[in-house]
């Protein structure tokens, strides 16, 4: 694989053009670029559980192997990203963005071709390979091509373009999938060629970073760790005592202390574990769990409350959601002037995590209204509030990313959200489950229900939650209404719960930054001064 530029010790100065001189060049629409890349990472998924129900009639998928398939994607996206951020600053980011991209795009055509299973997955995992590195790498070039003055603006207009596209992808995708799930693995192929023929064109070569140990033991102590961590995660929303369970959470932890404790002694470790005492960057975790935790709970519990309470088809619900990605849109790129006119990270991510935890609030005691005016004020309070985060997340993260680490910390960005957003998915499912079940099963028995009937017409709701299909018998029609009921009440104290813990996490965030945000830390290891690029 041939470098950006050639392979220098970490204190050199660059060979070739300098920094400043290549920086010149820079396209004002790079920074949108980038937020393309980042609508291609984040579409992704989004098609893949569309096009899955059609994927798993075609290829005989079981249900177990069905859950398999559906997390393949995000547990190679937050095994690897780290990793290929480091690559990145080795061989050079623009390079390594352009083969992620050929990648992903080869990642989907080997999931439309997949003559079964097994090929399915194995593609799911190319693609989360490619696309992780793709994002990794278009949010690590942001530090390198906007002024640190202006790196919050550019902050907002990268998640406001992100969230555009992903919106568009998303729809035509679905759209695709309709008619036939492996039409829909041609997109992202499509837009990967896009990419292709724009990175050359629009962003600059940058400096490679070192030639050092690529750190191989700890890598696989990362990779094998967040596998293990996450995975077990996602399980809690099925059962909290499985072996199946706790038996990846303990593994993982361990994998991952093993990954901190080496990499303190290890010379040639790949990233800088020093970081997670910074106050700044566990700040910028804070905010990223705000905005991560806060939008997996947000969006995906009330489309569950729209189907299955308030009856709504699967694209009324895709309309219902648009208010709350509007506002976020427009909020990011408020957010991101803001900042850049003056305001603190530390004001605007606590301001964007107490719109959040209100918007909660909203949301819990709108719990039985029918209509998509009922439920506004708190989406449109959410969506603002979990963006404004999100641009103080980056934004940190990216001032405290040492020029040496650059790659690795950046991406690791995704790592950290992948935690919080599949966190907040299974917390608030057990949550909501546990609580629906309770409740349900309370008011069959005050009905005078036997308890020898009970687990009949529990089934009766499990049946049409998980199919759609709507009980024939006494029994299973009354389990479902009041499971209805139940569960708008599960709702309202899930929100309740979660805007408590919003409320603290940005407290935490406020506390940490009582000293300041320090000064940024520099592009590039050379140090050299980004006053030519563009604003």
């Amino acid at each position: 694989m041939a470098n950006d530029t050639p392979d220098r010790p970490a204190g050199d100065p660059p060979a070739g053009p300098s920094t400043v001189d290549t920086l010149r060049k820079v396209s004002p629409l790079a920074i949108v670029l980038l937020g393309f890349f980042g609508a291609v990472q984040g579409a992704a998924p989004n098609i893949a559980s569309t096009a899955l129900v059609g994927a798993s009639r075609s290829l005989d998928m079981t249900g177990s192997v069905q859950a398999l398939a559906a997390s393949m994607q995000t547990l190679a996206i937050a095994a690897t990203v780290i990793t290929t951020g480091m690559l990145a600053d080795r061989f050079g980011r623009r390079l390594v963005l352009m083969v992620a991209l050929v990648l992903g795009a080869i990642g989907n055509l080997i999931v439309m071709v997949s003559p079964n299973a097994a090929v399915y997955m194995a593609g799911m995992v190319v693609v989360g390979i490619g696309l992780g590195a793709v994002y990794g790498s278009a949010f690590g070039y942001i530090k390198s091509v906007v002024k640190p003055e202006r790196m919050a603006s550019a902050m907002g207009v990268f998640m406001a373009t992100t969230m555009v596209f992903t919106l568009i992808f998303t729809f035509v995708g679905g759209t695709l999938a309709s008619s036939d799930w492996r039409t829909a693995y041609l997109l992202i192929p499509a837009a990967c060629i896009v990419g292709l023929v724009l990175t050359p064109v629009l962003l600059p070569k940058i400096p490679t970073v070192g030639d050092g140990s690529f750190d191989v033991l700890g890598q696989l102590f990362l990779a094998a760790g967040i596998v293990g961590l996450l995975y077990g995660i996602s399980q809690l929303a099925k059962s909290l005592t499985s072996p199946g369970t706790f038996v990846p959470i303990v593994v993982g932890i361990v994998l991952l202390v093993a990954f901190v404790v080496w990499e303190r002694r290890y010379s040639g470790h790949f990233f800088p574990v020093e970081i997670l005492r910074s106050p700044v960057f566990l700040a910028a975790l804070c905010f990223g769990f705000i905005y991560n935790f806060g939008n997996s709970v947000s969006f995906l519990q009330l489309t569950n409350l729209w189907q299955y309470v308030n009856g709504l088809t699967t694209s009324k619900v895709a309309l219902w959601q648009l208010p709350l990605l509007f506002a976020g849109i427009v909020s990011g790129l408020l957010a991101g002037r803001v900042i850049s006119k003056g305001i603190s990270n530390r004001v605007a991510g606590v301001v964007g995590g107490l719109m959040t935890a209100v918007s909660f609030v909203l949301l819990a005691l709108a719990h039985e209204s029918t209509s998509l005016v009922g439920f506004l004020p708190g989406m449109i309070l959410g969506g603002a509030g979990v963006v404004i985060a999100a641009v103080a997340f980056g934004n940190l993260v990216l001032r405290e990313a040492p020029p040496e680490f650059l790659g690795p910390v950046s991406s690791s960005r995704t790592t950290f959200g992948q935690f919080a957003y599949t966190l907040g998915f299974s917390i608030s499912t057990v949550a909501l489950d546990r609580l629906t079940v309770g409740g349900t099963t309370d008011r069959l028995e005050a009905a005078g229900v036997p308890a020898n009937q009970l687990s009949t017409g529990m089934d009766a709701v499990t049946v049409y939650a998980s199919s759609g299909t709507r009980p024939d018998t006494a029994l299973g029609q009354q389990a479902l209404t009041d499971a209805a009921t139940s569960y708008g009440g599960a709702f309202q104290t899930t929100f309740l719960v979660v805007a408590v813990v919003l409320v603290g996490t940005s407290a935490l965030a406020w506390w940490l930054l009582r000293n300041g945000e320090g000064d940024a830390k520099p592009a590039h290891v050379d140090g050299a001064a980004l006053e030519h690029a563009p604003g």
